[in-house]
């Protein structure tokens, strides 16, 4: 039997929805979270995976069941459910719903939804989650409960990934990693996921789903540092307005695997490779003789400390001197970048203090990036002047405080 929901037809841009709201007893019914295995047939590979993260169980449990449970003006923001039919192809008007207005042209009426259909929480996972769980601990009081809803038609696993990326990039919290993992439209994001393919440092050992490493992480940064580095790598290459650059703005929702891309990636890949081939450390790791965790947080039984490069701090300061480089030198900076990555201690230590370093712990912040790129590039014998280059060295601290 169809689903019949009154509700407000709407359209922004290209992307038409309707607006409604469920009862919690239909939230439960119709609504399949992402985690239900029914979506792997639909989905392929991992289902609910492909297109959303992983369900904290324990905040569901722990804080938005009681929310509801407990509160008497409990209130949630609407649900963005996508309308998914049980083949996996696009949602068809006709045999997959319909929409009935109230008088012609009226944008006010009943959709329809056929029962072959269901419904994805591309936003609000959580929230669908905690309305099914208050559900079955207190029916009575739940069941004629309502959220608001705006239901999106399915087009494809691309386009619904896409979804979640607008929802959630531009609507906090989530984690920028896994925001960008999900996005398909940003040039910058597009190059990184063709980095993260062709540089064999990163295949495999970018977090996709934080922002900060763990300490036992096995990865070696996280994508939303290794998307900012190339930011600033590209300024570096293509100068402050770089966003415009018809090379840039071409790759807008190409797949990382296309030449166009390539194109673009080649330059920051030129990049890596001299940063790589110049920190030995990495080298060890790529061959299995050191983790990452040991990198990052030293080796007791070993005697070593760690290295500041294998932090967030590092990679960012090395993407700003490797810039400030670039644009100072333009074809003639992998030298001079090779040096001064040759010349510095990495190890983390009192001379770092002050720099990259505030005690025992690695200061990663805006001011201590540009000091620890400034310090790079003075330890490669590049002084303090006019210059991208001249002006890091100047504002890094002369000596250790």
């Amino acid at each position: 039997m169809a689903i019949q929901i009154p509700v407000v037809k709407g359209k922004t841009l290209s992307t038409e929805y309707w607006l409604g709201s469920l009862s919690f007893s239909a939230i439960s019914k119709y609504v399949k979270l992402p985690e239900n295995t029914d979506w792997d047939d639909v989905f392929g590979g991992k289902g609910g995976q492909e297109a959303q993260r992983k369900l904290a169980k324990t905040r569901v449990t722990n804080e938005i069941v009681p929310y509801l449970l407990n509160s008497d003006d409990a209130f949630f923001s609407s649900l963005a459910l996508i309308l998914v039919p049980s083949t996996g192809k696009p949602l068809k008007e006709g045999s997959d719903f319909k929409f009935i207005p109230i008088a012609a042209d009226s944008k006010i009426g009943t959709l329809e939804i056929d029962e072959s259909v269901d419904m994805f929480p591309a936003d609000g996972q959580h929230r669908a989650a905690a309305i099914i769980d208050a559900l079955k601990q207190d029916r009575g009081r739940m069941t004629p409960q309502e959220v608001p809803v705006v239901l999106l038609p399915y087009v494809d696993k691309e386009k619904l990934r896409q979804h979640f990326s607008d929802l959630n990039l531009n609507a906090k919290p989530v984690s920028q990693s896994i925001g960008y993992a999900f996005e398909s439209r940003d040039p910058i994001v597009i190059v990184t996921k063709r980095i993260m393919k062709d540089v064999p440092l990163f295949e495999k050992r970018v977090n996709e789903l934080s922002n900060s490493l763990a300490r036992k992480s096995p990865d070696v940064i996280t994508m939303g540092t290794l998307v900012q580095a190339h930011h600033i790598l590209l300024e570096g290459l293509y100068g402050s307005k770089y966003k415009d650059e018809s090379e840039i703005t071409n790759l807008r929702q190409l797949d990382p695997a296309d030449e166009r891309v390539g194109v673009v990636a080649e330059k920051l890949r030129d990049v890596w490779e001299v940063v790589i081939d110049n920190i030995p450390e990495w080298d060890l790791l790529m061959n299995g003789k050191v983790s990452a965790r040991e990198l990052r947080e030293g080796d007791e039984a070993k005697g070593t400390a760690g290295y500041v490069f294998a932090f967030g701090l590092g990679w960012q300061a090395i993407a700003t001197a490797a810039s400030a480089l670039i644009k100072d030198e333009r074809d003639d900076w992998s030298e001079d970048l090779a040096h001064c990555l040759r010349a510095v201690d990495w190890s983390k230590g009192g001379h770092w203090h002050g720099i990259a370093m505030v005690g025992d712990r690695v200061n990663n912040t805006g001011p201590g990036i540009k000091a620890t790129a400034g310090y790079i590039l003075r330890m490669g014998g590049l002084a303090a002047g006019t210059g991208e280059v001249g002006a890091l060295v100047s504002a890094a601290p002369q000596d250790p405080k």
